[in-house]
């Protein structure tokens, strides 16, 4: 089997954003939860979500709230 072979079968890596909604989801939270504890807006947190936002504190801060944050 070839480098390329290898690079193709590769699982990708979750993004920034999957990461969060996937933990948030798995602890039932809404998105209004996780906006309440960690002082931000919905669309903030919608927004880290879908990795249109990449500001590092908002993301350590929802990562921390969701018991995340050694996976970021």
């Amino acid at each position: 089997m070839n480098m390329v072979s290898k690079i193709a079968k590769s699982p990708v890596a979750p993004s920034v954003g999957a990461l969060l909604a996937e933990a948030r989801l798995a602890r039932g939270y809404s998105l209004d939860d996780v906006a309440e504890t960690t002082g931000l807006t919905v669309a903030e947190v919608t927004a880290l979500e879908n990795d249109v936002d990449f500001d590092a504190s908002r993301i350590r801060r929802t990562a921390s709230a969701l018991g995340i944050l050694e996976k970021i």
